[in-house]
Protein backbone atom coordinates (compact mmCIF):
# COMPACT_ATOMS: atom_id res chain seq x y z
CA UNK A 1 0.00 0.00 0.00
CA UNK A 2 1.46 3.34 -1.03
CA UNK A 3 0.68 6.61 0.70
CA UNK A 4 -0.70 8.79 -2.10
CA UNK A 5 -1.41 12.20 -0.64
CA UNK A 6 -2.51 13.95 2.48
CA UNK A 7 -4.34 17.18 1.83
CA UNK A 8 -5.43 19.96 4.12
CA UNK A 9 -7.68 22.56 2.58
CA UNK A 10 -5.80 25.84 2.73
CA UNK A 11 -7.71 28.83 1.39
CA UNK A 12 -6.60 32.40 2.03
CA UNK A 13 -9.01 34.42 4.13
CA UNK A 14 -11.32 36.52 1.98
CA UNK A 15 -13.92 38.98 3.22
CA UNK A 16 -17.37 39.00 1.68
CA UNK A 17 -20.20 41.44 2.42
CA UNK A 18 -22.78 38.75 3.29
CA UNK A 19 -20.42 36.85 5.61
CA UNK A 20 -19.32 39.52 8.08
CA UNK A 21 -16.47 38.53 10.38
CA UNK A 22 -15.06 41.34 12.53
CA UNK A 23 -12.65 41.62 15.43
CA UNK A 24 -14.27 43.92 18.01
CA UNK A 25 -11.17 45.00 19.92
CA UNK A 26 -12.46 43.76 23.29
CA UNK A 27 -11.76 40.65 25.36
CA UNK A 28 -13.74 38.45 27.72
CA UNK A 29 -12.78 37.61 31.29
CA UNK A 30 -10.50 34.82 30.09
CA UNK A 31 -8.58 37.21 27.83
CA UNK A 32 -10.05 35.79 24.61
CA UNK A 33 -10.55 38.32 21.84
CA UNK A 34 -14.23 38.74 20.98
CA UNK A 35 -15.26 38.65 17.33
CA UNK A 36 -18.63 39.03 15.62
CA UNK A 37 -19.85 36.55 13.01
CA UNK A 38 -22.88 37.59 10.97
CA UNK A 39 -24.68 36.55 7.80
CA UNK A 40 -26.36 39.49 6.11
CA UNK A 41 -28.10 39.62 2.75
CA UNK A 42 -28.54 36.82 0.25
CA UNK A 43 -26.72 33.52 0.78
CA UNK A 44 -24.62 32.89 -2.32
CA UNK A 45 -22.87 29.88 -3.81
CA UNK A 46 -19.57 29.21 -2.00
CA UNK A 47 -20.51 31.35 1.01
CA UNK A 48 -19.95 28.19 3.03
CA UNK A 49 -16.26 28.28 2.03
CA UNK A 50 -15.97 31.89 3.23
CA UNK A 51 -17.74 30.93 6.45
CA UNK A 52 -15.33 28.03 7.00
CA UNK A 53 -12.38 30.39 6.55
CA UNK A 54 -13.71 32.61 9.32
CA UNK A 55 -14.22 29.61 11.60
CA UNK A 56 -10.66 28.42 10.93
CA UNK A 57 -9.28 31.80 12.03
CA UNK A 58 -11.52 31.80 15.12
CA UNK A 59 -10.49 28.30 16.16
CA UNK A 60 -6.79 28.73 15.44
CA UNK A 61 -6.65 31.82 17.64
CA UNK A 62 -9.21 30.62 20.20
CA UNK A 63 -11.32 33.74 19.72
CA UNK A 64 -14.75 33.97 21.33
CA UNK A 65 -17.72 34.63 19.06
CA UNK A 66 -19.87 37.49 20.36
CA UNK A 67 -22.95 36.14 22.17
CA UNK A 68 -21.57 32.72 21.21
CA UNK A 69 -23.90 33.08 18.23
CA UNK A 70 -23.99 33.58 14.47
CA UNK A 71 -26.22 36.61 13.88
CA UNK A 72 -28.64 36.10 10.97
CA UNK A 73 -30.36 38.74 8.84
CA UNK A 74 -30.98 37.19 5.43
CA UNK A 75 -33.81 36.62 2.92
CA UNK A 76 -32.30 33.22 2.04
CA UNK A 77 -30.54 32.14 -1.12
CA UNK A 78 -28.50 29.11 -2.14
CA UNK A 79 -29.78 26.05 -0.27
CA UNK A 80 -26.60 24.02 -0.66
CA UNK A 81 -24.43 26.77 0.86
CA UNK A 82 -26.97 27.30 3.65
CA UNK A 83 -26.88 23.61 4.59
CA UNK A 84 -23.09 23.51 4.62
CA UNK A 85 -22.98 26.63 6.79
CA UNK A 86 -25.55 25.01 9.07
CA UNK A 87 -23.46 21.84 9.40
CA UNK A 88 -20.44 23.97 10.34
CA UNK A 89 -22.50 25.96 12.87
CA UNK A 90 -23.66 22.78 14.60
CA UNK A 91 -20.26 21.12 14.40
CA UNK A 92 -18.60 24.15 16.03
CA UNK A 93 -21.12 24.39 18.89
CA UNK A 94 -22.39 27.82 17.84
CA UNK A 95 -25.82 29.29 18.53
CA UNK A 96 -27.92 31.28 16.03
CA UNK A 97 -29.73 34.52 16.70
CA UNK A 98 -32.16 36.64 14.67
CA UNK A 99 -32.29 40.06 16.31
CA UNK A 100 -35.69 41.66 17.06
CA UNK A 101 -35.73 44.00 14.05
CA UNK A 102 -34.06 41.59 11.62
CA UNK A 103 -35.43 38.69 9.58
CA UNK A 104 -34.45 35.21 8.47
CA UNK A 105 -36.36 33.60 5.61
CA UNK A 106 -36.22 30.69 3.20
CA UNK A 107 -32.75 29.05 3.15
CA UNK A 108 -31.65 31.22 6.09
CA UNK A 109 -33.96 29.18 8.34
CA UNK A 110 -31.85 26.11 7.56
CA UNK A 111 -28.93 27.91 9.24
CA UNK A 112 -31.11 29.14 12.09
CA UNK A 113 -32.23 25.57 12.84
CA UNK A 114 -28.60 24.42 12.98
CA UNK A 115 -27.75 26.51 16.05
CA UNK A 116 -27.08 24.52 19.20
CA UNK A 117 -29.36 27.17 20.65
CA UNK A 118 -31.75 29.35 18.64
CA UNK A 119 -33.10 32.81 19.44
CA UNK A 120 -35.64 33.74 16.75
CA UNK A 121 -36.56 37.23 17.95
CA UNK A 122 -37.06 38.65 14.45
CA UNK A 123 -39.29 37.65 11.52
CA UNK A 124 -38.99 34.01 10.44
CA UNK A 125 -40.33 33.14 6.97
CA UNK A 126 -40.63 29.68 5.37
CA UNK A 127 -41.53 28.35 1.93
CA UNK A 128 -40.59 25.62 -0.55
CA UNK A 129 -37.33 25.68 -2.46
CA UNK A 130 -37.09 27.64 -5.70
CA UNK A 131 -35.44 26.17 -8.81
CA UNK A 132 -33.61 28.61 -11.05
CA UNK A 133 -32.12 25.99 -13.40
CA UNK A 134 -34.07 24.35 -16.21
CA UNK A 135 -35.36 20.86 -15.38
CA UNK A 136 -36.41 18.43 -18.16
CA UNK A 137 -40.11 17.71 -17.78
CA UNK A 138 -39.59 13.97 -17.38
CA UNK A 139 -37.17 14.65 -14.51
CA UNK A 140 -39.24 17.16 -12.54
CA UNK A 141 -40.80 14.60 -10.18
CA UNK A 142 -37.57 12.85 -9.27
CA UNK A 143 -35.59 16.10 -9.06
CA UNK A 144 -38.05 17.90 -6.78
CA UNK A 145 -38.59 14.87 -4.58
CA UNK A 146 -34.85 14.30 -4.28
CA UNK A 147 -34.28 17.86 -3.03
CA UNK A 148 -37.26 17.64 -0.68
CA UNK A 149 -35.87 14.46 0.84
CA UNK A 150 -32.42 16.04 1.17
CA UNK A 151 -33.92 19.01 3.03
CA UNK A 152 -36.04 16.71 5.21
CA UNK A 153 -32.97 14.65 6.10
CA UNK A 154 -31.00 17.78 6.95
CA UNK A 155 -33.77 19.21 9.15
CA UNK A 156 -34.30 15.87 10.85
CA UNK A 157 -30.57 15.69 11.62
CA UNK A 158 -30.84 19.21 13.05
CA UNK A 159 -33.74 18.09 15.26
CA UNK A 160 -36.31 20.36 13.61
CA UNK A 161 -39.90 19.95 14.69
CA UNK A 162 -42.21 17.97 12.34
CA UNK A 163 -44.28 21.14 11.87
CA UNK A 164 -41.26 23.06 10.61
CA UNK A 165 -40.34 20.27 8.17
CA UNK A 166 -43.93 20.17 6.92
CA UNK A 167 -43.92 23.91 6.26
CA UNK A 168 -40.75 23.64 4.15
CA UNK A 169 -42.60 21.24 1.83
CA UNK A 170 -46.07 22.80 1.87
CA UNK A 171 -45.81 26.59 1.52
CA UNK A 172 -45.65 27.54 -2.21
CA UNK A 173 -42.32 29.01 -3.28
CA UNK A 174 -44.05 32.19 -4.44
CA UNK A 175 -45.53 32.67 -0.98
CA UNK A 176 -44.09 33.01 2.53
CA UNK A 177 -45.34 31.77 5.89
CA UNK A 178 -44.18 33.98 8.75
CA UNK A 179 -44.19 32.25 12.10
CA UNK A 180 -46.12 33.70 15.02
CA UNK A 181 -44.42 34.14 18.39
CA UNK A 182 -46.14 31.05 19.74
CA UNK A 183 -45.18 28.99 16.68
CA UNK A 184 -41.54 30.00 17.06
CA UNK A 185 -41.58 28.88 20.66
CA UNK A 186 -43.49 25.66 19.99
CA UNK A 187 -41.18 24.79 17.08
CA UNK A 188 -38.09 25.07 19.30
CA UNK A 189 -36.75 28.36 17.93
CA UNK A 190 -36.26 29.86 21.40
CA UNK A 191 -34.07 27.32 23.11
CA UNK A 192 -31.04 25.07 23.20
CA UNK A 193 -31.22 21.52 21.90
CA UNK A 194 -31.06 18.79 24.52
CA UNK A 195 -27.71 17.34 23.41
CA UNK A 196 -25.89 20.66 23.63
CA UNK A 197 -27.46 21.60 26.96
CA UNK A 198 -26.26 18.30 28.42
CA UNK A 199 -22.81 18.77 26.81
CA UNK A 200 -22.42 22.17 28.48
CA UNK A 201 -24.09 21.04 31.72
CA UNK A 202 -21.56 18.23 32.17
CA UNK A 203 -18.68 20.68 31.65
CA UNK A 204 -20.17 23.32 33.96
CA UNK A 205 -20.88 20.83 36.73
CA UNK A 206 -17.31 19.55 36.72
CA UNK A 207 -15.75 22.99 36.35
CA UNK A 208 -17.78 24.69 39.11
CA UNK A 209 -17.93 21.64 41.37
CA UNK A 210 -21.72 21.95 41.55
CA UNK A 211 -24.55 19.47 41.16
CA UNK A 212 -26.31 19.62 37.81
CA UNK A 213 -29.69 20.03 39.51
CA UNK A 214 -28.40 23.10 41.35
CA UNK A 215 -27.21 24.68 38.10
CA UNK A 216 -30.59 24.06 36.46
CA UNK A 217 -32.41 25.50 39.47
CA UNK A 218 -30.22 28.60 39.28
CA UNK A 219 -31.21 29.06 35.64
CA UNK A 220 -34.90 28.65 36.49
CA UNK A 221 -34.66 31.16 39.34
CA UNK A 222 -32.92 33.62 37.03
CA UNK A 223 -35.80 33.40 34.56
CA UNK A 224 -38.39 34.15 37.25
CA UNK A 225 -36.34 36.98 38.80
CA UNK A 226 -35.70 38.80 35.54
CA UNK A 227 -39.06 38.25 33.83
CA UNK A 228 -41.70 38.03 36.60
CA UNK A 229 -44.50 39.66 34.56
CA UNK A 230 -43.67 38.37 31.09
CA UNK A 231 -46.09 36.12 29.24
CA UNK A 232 -45.58 34.62 25.83
CA UNK A 233 -48.50 36.51 24.31
CA UNK A 234 -47.37 39.86 25.68
CA UNK A 235 -45.03 42.37 24.08
CA UNK A 236 -42.42 41.14 26.55
CA UNK A 237 -42.06 37.85 24.66
CA UNK A 238 -38.74 39.07 23.24
CA UNK A 239 -37.26 38.95 26.72
CA UNK A 240 -39.36 36.18 28.27
CA UNK A 241 -36.75 33.46 27.92
CA UNK A 242 -33.09 33.27 28.93
CA UNK A 243 -30.61 34.09 26.20
CA UNK A 244 -28.64 31.27 24.59
CA UNK A 245 -25.61 32.25 26.63
CA UNK A 246 -27.63 31.93 29.82
CA UNK A 247 -29.21 28.64 28.76
CA UNK A 248 -25.80 27.20 28.00
CA UNK A 249 -24.35 28.39 31.34
CA UNK A 250 -22.16 31.06 29.77
CA UNK A 251 -23.64 33.96 31.76
CA UNK A 252 -23.08 36.46 28.97
CA UNK A 253 -25.43 39.26 27.94
CA UNK A 254 -25.90 42.07 25.47
CA UNK A 255 -23.81 44.71 27.24
CA UNK A 256 -20.76 42.95 28.69
CA UNK A 257 -18.65 39.91 28.03
CA UNK A 258 -17.80 38.49 31.42
CA UNK A 259 -18.44 34.96 30.09
CA UNK A 260 -17.36 31.74 31.71
CA UNK A 261 -14.96 29.63 29.66
CA UNK A 262 -17.29 26.66 29.42
CA UNK A 263 -15.57 24.89 26.52
CA UNK A 264 -13.26 21.92 27.15
CA UNK A 265 -9.52 22.48 27.17
CA UNK A 266 -8.19 23.00 23.61
CA UNK A 267 -5.93 19.96 23.76
CA UNK A 268 -8.93 17.72 24.51
CA UNK A 269 -11.08 18.81 21.54
CA UNK A 270 -11.15 16.98 18.22
CA UNK A 271 -14.67 16.28 16.95
CA UNK A 272 -15.46 15.06 13.44
CA UNK A 273 -18.83 16.35 12.28
CA UNK A 274 -18.93 15.63 8.52
CA UNK A 275 -17.10 12.97 6.54
CA UNK A 276 -16.75 11.16 3.22
CA UNK A 277 -14.77 8.27 1.77
CA UNK A 278 -14.40 6.72 -1.69
CA UNK A 279 -12.19 6.29 -4.76
CA UNK A 280 -10.20 8.57 -7.05
CA UNK A 281 -9.99 7.84 -10.79
CA UNK A 282 -7.24 8.71 -13.32
CA UNK A 283 -8.82 12.13 -13.92
CA UNK A 284 -8.81 12.86 -10.17
CA UNK A 285 -12.60 12.57 -9.92
CA UNK A 286 -13.81 11.62 -6.46
CA UNK A 287 -16.60 9.04 -6.03
CA UNK A 288 -18.18 8.35 -2.64
CA UNK A 289 -18.16 4.57 -2.15
CA UNK A 290 -16.86 1.86 0.15
CA UNK A 291 -15.88 -0.46 -2.74
CA UNK A 292 -12.37 -0.25 -4.22
CA UNK A 293 -11.60 -1.95 -7.56
CA UNK A 294 -8.67 -4.35 -7.18
CA UNK A 295 -6.07 -2.94 -9.55
CA UNK A 296 -2.57 -1.60 -9.14
CA UNK A 297 -2.57 2.20 -8.96
CA UNK A 298 -6.19 2.52 -7.76
CA UNK A 299 -6.47 5.33 -5.22
CA UNK A 300 -8.98 5.70 -2.42
CA UNK A 301 -9.51 8.50 0.08
CA UNK A 302 -11.16 9.72 3.24
CA UNK A 303 -12.01 13.29 4.19
CA UNK A 304 -13.68 15.03 7.09
CA UNK A 305 -14.51 18.36 8.67
CA UNK A 306 -13.68 18.71 12.32
CA UNK A 307 -13.90 21.03 15.31
CA UNK A 308 -10.65 21.74 17.16
CA UNK A 309 -8.81 24.62 18.81
CA UNK A 310 -5.25 25.84 18.36
CA UNK A 311 -2.85 26.63 15.53
CA UNK A 312 -2.18 22.96 14.77
CA UNK A 313 -3.92 19.64 15.23
CA UNK A 314 -2.40 16.19 15.65
CA UNK A 315 -4.11 12.84 15.24
CA UNK A 316 -3.19 9.29 14.28
CA UNK A 317 -4.33 7.41 11.21
CA UNK A 318 -4.34 3.62 11.51
CA UNK A 319 -4.79 1.60 8.31
CA UNK A 320 -5.47 -2.14 8.53
CA UNK A 321 -5.70 -4.52 5.57
CA UNK A 322 -6.90 -8.14 5.45
CA UNK A 323 -3.33 -9.44 5.31
CA UNK A 324 0.36 -8.51 5.15
CA UNK A 325 1.46 -5.90 2.63
CA UNK A 326 4.35 -3.53 1.93
CA UNK A 327 3.88 0.02 3.20
CA UNK A 328 5.51 3.05 1.66
CA UNK A 329 5.26 6.40 -0.06
CA UNK A 330 4.85 6.89 -3.80
CA UNK A 331 8.25 7.86 -5.16
CA UNK A 332 9.75 7.57 -1.69
CA UNK A 333 11.00 5.17 0.95
CA UNK A 334 9.34 2.08 2.33
CA UNK A 335 7.84 2.63 5.77
CA UNK A 336 9.06 0.74 8.82
CA UNK A 337 9.27 1.27 12.56
CA UNK A 338 12.43 3.33 12.13
CA UNK A 339 10.52 5.95 10.12
CA UNK A 340 9.59 8.93 12.36
CA UNK A 341 5.88 9.01 13.20
CA UNK A 342 5.33 5.51 11.73
CA UNK A 343 4.36 2.27 13.49
CA UNK A 344 4.03 -0.94 11.44
CA UNK A 345 2.45 -4.02 13.02
CA UNK A 346 4.53 -7.18 13.42
CA UNK A 347 2.61 -8.97 10.65
CA UNK A 348 2.76 -5.87 8.34
CA UNK A 349 -1.03 -5.82 7.98
CA UNK A 350 -1.42 -2.49 9.79
CA UNK A 351 0.29 0.88 9.91
CA UNK A 352 -0.24 3.84 12.26
CA UNK A 353 0.88 7.31 11.14
CA UNK A 354 0.95 10.45 13.28
CA UNK A 355 -0.37 13.48 11.36
CA UNK A 356 0.23 17.10 12.37
CA UNK A 357 -0.92 20.09 10.31
CA UNK A 358 -2.39 23.59 10.46
CA UNK A 359 -5.85 23.67 11.99
CA UNK A 360 -8.24 24.79 9.23
CA UNK A 361 -11.15 22.45 9.98
CA UNK A 362 -10.67 20.06 7.05
CA UNK A 363 -8.48 16.97 6.58
CA UNK A 364 -8.04 14.49 3.76
CA UNK A 365 -5.81 11.52 3.09
CA UNK A 366 -5.54 8.75 0.52
CA UNK A 367 -3.68 5.57 -0.40
CA UNK A 368 -2.89 3.75 -3.64
CA UNK A 369 -3.08 0.00 -4.19
CA UNK A 370 0.09 -1.92 -5.13
CA UNK A 371 0.71 -5.48 -6.30
CA UNK A 372 1.44 -6.50 -2.70
CA UNK A 373 -1.98 -5.53 -1.34
CA UNK A 374 -4.51 -8.29 -0.59
CA UNK A 375 -8.18 -8.23 -1.51
CA UNK A 376 -10.73 -7.88 1.26
CA UNK A 377 -11.66 -5.30 3.87
CA UNK A 378 -9.60 -2.22 4.67
CA UNK A 379 -10.23 -0.14 7.77
CA UNK A 380 -8.91 3.36 8.41
CA UNK A 381 -9.26 4.56 12.00
CA UNK A 382 -8.74 8.15 13.13
CA UNK A 383 -7.41 8.35 16.69
CA UNK A 384 -7.13 11.40 18.96
CA UNK A 385 -5.43 11.07 22.34
CA UNK A 386 -5.32 7.32 21.52
CA UNK A 387 -9.12 7.10 21.33
CA UNK A 388 -10.81 6.03 18.09
CA UNK A 389 -13.11 8.86 17.01
CA UNK A 390 -13.92 7.79 13.44
CA UNK A 391 -13.72 4.58 11.41
CA UNK A 392 -13.77 4.41 7.60
CA UNK A 393 -14.52 0.99 6.11
CA UNK A 394 -13.70 -0.15 2.55
CA UNK A 395 -13.74 -3.36 0.58
CA UNK A 396 -11.09 -4.14 -2.07
CA UNK A 397 -12.76 -6.43 -4.65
Amino acid sequence: MKYFLFLVLLIPYVARPDIVYEKLGIKDAQGREIVSLRIEGSIELDDDIIFDEALADINQNNYRVQFDSVILNSPGGNISSAKQIGIAVRGNHLSTWVMPHDSCSSACVLILQAGVCKMANGDIGIHRAKYEEDIPLDEVHDNVRYHEIQTEDYLTYMEASPQLIWLFNSIPNWDMKYLTNSEKRNFGLFGANSEEMQYRLEIASKKFGQYKDDLLERLSDRLIDIYPEATWSSADYLYATPSCSEQLFLEDNMTDHVGINITPQPDTIFEIYEWDRGTIDESENFTSTEKIPYKVGQSYYYSFKYYAKGKEVTFKERVTTSGPTVWGEIGGESYNNNTPGIEVSNDSSSITITRSFANDGFAMGSWELTKDDPKGPVIIEILFNDNIIKTFKYLIE
